[in-house]
């Protein structure tokens, strides 16, 4: 009796251990599972599969790096600057802005650039990082078919194509910007900023780039119209600065827009090396390079180098403007304002009663409102691709081809346009300073209100 007990729990016990090791092989079996669907949705492509995929509905090419990378800049290893041709882009970098409303934002630009789940994603980086972070992103939006490629490989091949903007060089990336600093410019002379309104300059003494100097961009316009100030006064500006003709400067602002505006009047005047941080000082902060809040004084020089303005076309006045209305097959004024500033809705400033726009200005684009522009900006306010700003204005009839002078209420938007403009390699531009400030100002030029009529 005892012996048959002692079998039956031995049977008994044998069983547990069989259930036991069926159900840790099941457990191991859909890990192993697990493990390969998650392997499949992120598949890693070759060259030779990639270059097959270009140009075909299905498939979709993304630049996950840096903006500074898709525009040009040769970045992190790669052979050659620049992105895919045909390639669109979503940087690695949107995902860590801190922004209201960041999903709508972010999902708002991948149906604009065409980055949608029913396509096959192929997602290329340099650095072996970013695709992946945003692969995990997608991957959370319901995208399946995604793969990763490491554009160090097709920058190697110079058979294959690659694009970037003509002058990419005048916005320049951070890491450029403390190479500069670092290298002393290889012993030319240069020069930092940081430009904003104001003596006080509360942004700068918060904390600025190591040997950046104030600009209070006052020193180069004035009031009531806000244009740029009269020729020789610009002259006595650069060389309080220090600025030559020949010197490189460096721009930079907590907001960018004062320095582009700075930017365009400095070439105006004919320095020749005139440069913008892309992405402004947020982008200096982001990639934790050292700040300092003592203030740096100005240093000035004897002599400029060139007779003011030697570069007088890219910045013109009313006369100038109302030829370029006169002459609408070739030329067009755009108008770089909010859409109900544009329509006469608001006029955008508090110190602007007039509403309404330039009779005859084709509307560029803008933002919410007279502070802001959002539509020539990614998320992490670096300048948006050359392709979306040619599509949004070829909608609207804007021609690249013709003469454009850029205006909004009193430069500062439309300067930052302009530059965006140059960095693309369009020719024929210019800014016109005193835009609807200035033209508002006489009632006996036309003015037109509410939504224009198309053809």
């Amino acid at each position: 009796m005892v012996l048959r007990r002692k079998a039956i729990l031995f049977l008994l016990l044998s069983c547990l251990l069989v259930l036991s090791a069926c159900s840790n092989v099941s457990k191991a079996s859909n890990q192993k599972g697990k493990k390969k669907e998650s392997t499949n949705q992120v598949q890693s492509m070759k060259t030779e599969d990639l270059k097959t995929k270009i140009g075909k509905n299905d498939w979709v090419i993304v630049d996950t790096r840096s903006n500074d990378a898709f525009n040009g800049w040769p970045l992190d290893g790669v052979q050659r600057g620049g992105h895919i041709k045909g390639a669109v882009d979503f940087s690695a970098n949107w995902l860590k802005v801190v922004v209201d409303q960041k999903e709508k934002k972010l999902t708002d630009t991948l149906k604009s650039k065409g980055i949608t789940s029913d396509k096959n994603v192929i997602l290329y980086d340099a650095n072996g990082k970013d695709a992946q972070t945003v692969a995990d992103f997608l991957n959370k939006e319901g995208f399946k078919k995604l793969f990763t490629y490491d554009v160090k490989d097709w920058a190697a091949n110079q058979n294959l194509a690659m694009e970037n903007y003509p002058n990419y060089e005048m916005l320049v990336p951070v890491s450029w910007v403390n190479d500069l600093s670092k290298n002393n410019n290889n012993g030319k002379p240069y020069k930092i900023f940081e430009a904003s309104w104001g003596d006080e300059a509360k942004d700068y003494k918060a904390g600025h780039i190591p040997g950046a100097v104030h600009i209070n961009t006052d020193e180069v316009e004035e009031g009531p119209v806000w244009n740029r100030l009269k020729d020789k006064e610009l002259e006595k500006f650069a060389l309080k600065n220090g600025i030559t003709t020949d010197t490189t400067v460096v721009l930079y602002g907590s907001d960018s827009m004062p320095a582009f505006r700075v930017a365009v009047i400095l070439k105006y005047m004919g320095v020749k090396d005139v440069r913008v941080v892309n992405g402004g000082f947020t982008a200096w902060k982001n990639a934790s390079y050292d700040v300092e809040t003592k203030a740096n004084s100005k240093e000035s020089v004897p002599a400029f180098g060139a007779v003011v303005p030697a570069n007088p076309g890219y910045i013109i006045d009313l006369p100038e403007a109302k030829e370029i209305l006169a002459n609408k097959d070739t030329s067009t004024l755009v108008d770089i304002r909010s859409w109900d500033e544009y329509i006469g809705k608001i006029s955008g400033y508090d110190y602007i009663k007039a509403k309404g726009r330039l009779a005859g200005a084709v509307w560029g684009h803008a933002g919410s409102d007279s502070g802001n522009l959002e539509d020539f900006r990614n998320i992490d306010n670096t300048m948006r691709s050359g392709a979306d700003i040619l599509a949004m204005w070829e909608k609207d009839g804007i021609k690249p081809e013709n003469k454009l002078a850029f205006y909004c209420g009193t430069g500062w938007r439309a300067a930052e346009v302009l530059f965006y403009a140059d960095v693309l390699g369009l020719k024929n531009i210019a800014l016109y300073d005193g835009g609807w400030n200035e033209w508002s100002m006489n009632s006996s030029n036309p003015v037109e209100k509410g939504e224009p009529n198309k053809k």
